[in-house]
């Protein structure tokens, strides 16, 4: 059951000349989705570069406002320092030469490359870039049906 017809927003009020202060003034303003955004100048590196994959079809989408955009930087900015650390390792010669560098009180760059990477993936989740909404982009390719013993295995919940 519906609840009834939106209330118009603070500037629609003021277009249509019924805009009382005492009433509408805590209502804020609409959050209209931004047209495009540059990255920001901290951004750098791949995460510049996985900013301009992104972040236009999040924009084309409509799914990003002026409101969400300081925790989309957030996530880049995770994301850039995942990758700082994964340098970290790489400079060092690899996973098992860093992990035999590491002192007893080191802080230990994958764990916190994961520790970021984690974080980029909780707030991108908020604007759908999840596995299960990659699945249903996907989805639209053909996919081959099953046939034969795959197909009997996928229908009893073993394949």
């Amino acid at each position: 059951m519906g609840r009834g017809r939106p209330p118009k927003t603070v500037e629609q009020h003021k277009q249509d000349g019924t805009y009382q202060p005492c009433r509408h003034a805590d209502r804020g303003t609409s959050l209209e989705p931004l047209p495009g955004v540059d990255c920001p100048a901290s951004i750098t590196g791949e995460a510049r570069e996985l900013w301009d994959a992104i972040v236009p079809a999040l924009c084309k989408a409509r799914m990003v406002t002026r409101v969400s955009l300081p925790t989309l930087e957030h996530a880049f900015f995770w994301w850039q320092q995942a990758q700082e650390c994964r340098k970290l390792v790489e400079q060092a010669g690899g996973v098992a030469k860093y992990l035999l560098t590491l002192g007893p009180n080191t802080k230990n760059a994958l764990d916190l490359a994961l520790k970021y990477e984690q974080e980029y993936q909780k707030i991108m989740g908020q604007f759908g870039d999840t596995p299960v909404n990659a699945a249903r982009v996907r989805g639209n390719v053909s996919e081959k049906k099953p046939d034969g013993t795959e197909a009997i295995l996928r229908i009893v919940g073993n394949g």
